[in-house]
C-alpha cells in the first residue's frame, strides 16, 4: 500500500489556475504516495477558488478544506492545516506547487525513509537570478549570511516554502507563533536548537514561470520585530 503523506496549501486569492500545478503534481506522485490535501483558505474573496475544488473532485481529488474570512497570514494558516493532519508524513508548500516536481518528490523520499524528522527545502545560487527585484535578492543574500554566519544554524536557507516533517517535527512546527513571513525562520531556528531532531535539506528548484511577490516596506519593518522577538524570547 503506498505511503500516506498530508500536503497542507495556504492560500489568499489565487490566480485561477492553481489546481492544474496540483493535478500535475498528484499525476507524478500518486503512484508512490497516497496524497491527502489539506487547503487552508486565508481570508481569500468569497468564492474565489470554490469552481477550482470541484474540478479536483472531478479528477477524484479530495481536499480537507479550511476556510475563515480575515487574513491571519501563512504561519497562521499552515499551523491550521498542520493541525488537521493525520499522516504519519507531512508537508507543506504553495497553493501554486513553485517548485519543481521532482524537487517535492525527492523531499518526501528524504522524509518517508525515515531517517530524518525534518526535511527543509533549500534554494541553490540559481534561484536569486530568477526574476527577482535587486531589493528583494540583497534582502535574500544578506538573511543568508545572518543565519549561516551569526548564527551558525545548520540549515542555511530557513525561507524556502517547501518543508515536510514527521510526527516529532509536527509537534516542533505547532509550537510556532509567528503568523507571518518568518514562521519558517521560527521553525528551523527551533530544530536546529533541538539536537534531539534528525534535520535534512534537499535541493528545491524553481519552475520558470514563477514571479515573485513584492515586499512592502510596512511588512519588512514588522518582521525585523518579529525576527528580535523570536531571537530573544522564543528559546
Amino acid at each position: 500500500m503506498p505511503v500516506s503523506v498530508d500536503i497542507v496549501l495556504p492560500c489568499y486569492n489565487p490566480n485561477d489556475k492553481w489546481h492544474l500545478e496540483l493535478l500535475k503534481f498528484h499525476a507524478s506522485a500518486k503512484e508512490h504516495y497516497r496524497l491527502n490535501f489539506i487547503l487552508v483558505n486565508d481570508g481569500s474573496s468569497p468564492g474565489r477558488i470554490d469552481q477550482q475544488i470541484r474540478e479536483l473532485e472531478k479528477h477524484q481529488i479530495i481536499v480537507n478544506y479550511i476556510a475563515y474570512e480575515k487574513n491571519r497570514g501563512k504561519g497562521f494558516a499552515l499551523r491550521s492545516g498542520v493541525s488537521r493532519s493525520k499522516s504519519s508524513f507531512c508537508l507543506y508548500t504553495d497553493i501554486d506547487f513553485p517548485f519543481t516536481d521532482h524537487s517535492t518528490l525527492l523531499l518526501i523520499h528524504s522524509l518517508v525513509s525515515g531517517q530524518y524528522d525534518v526535511v527543509a527545502g533549500y534554494r541553490e545560487q540559481e534561484y536569486y537570478g530568477k526574476k527577482m527585484s535587486r531589493f528583494r535578492r540583497s534582502l535574500s543574500k544578506a538573511f543568508r549570511f545572518f543565519i549561516k554566519d551569526i548564527l551558525k544554524m545548520q540549515v542555511t536557507d530557513t525561507q524556502c516554502g517547501l518543508k515536510g516533517f514527521n510526527a516529532k517535527g509536527k509537534e516542533k512546527f505547532l509550537a510556532t507563533k509567528t503568523d507571518r513571513y518568518l514562521f519558517d525562520f521560527e521553525f528551523i531556528y527551533s530544530v536546529c536548537k533541538d539536537p534531539s531532531l534528525k534535520v535534512q535539506t534537499v535541493a528545491a528548484q524553481l519552475k520558470d514561470d514563477v514571479v515573485f511577490s513584492k515586499m512592502k516596506m510596512r511588512i519588512l519593518l514588522q518582521e525585523m520585530v518579529n525576527l528580535l522577538s523570536i531571537l530573544l524570547f522564543r528559546q
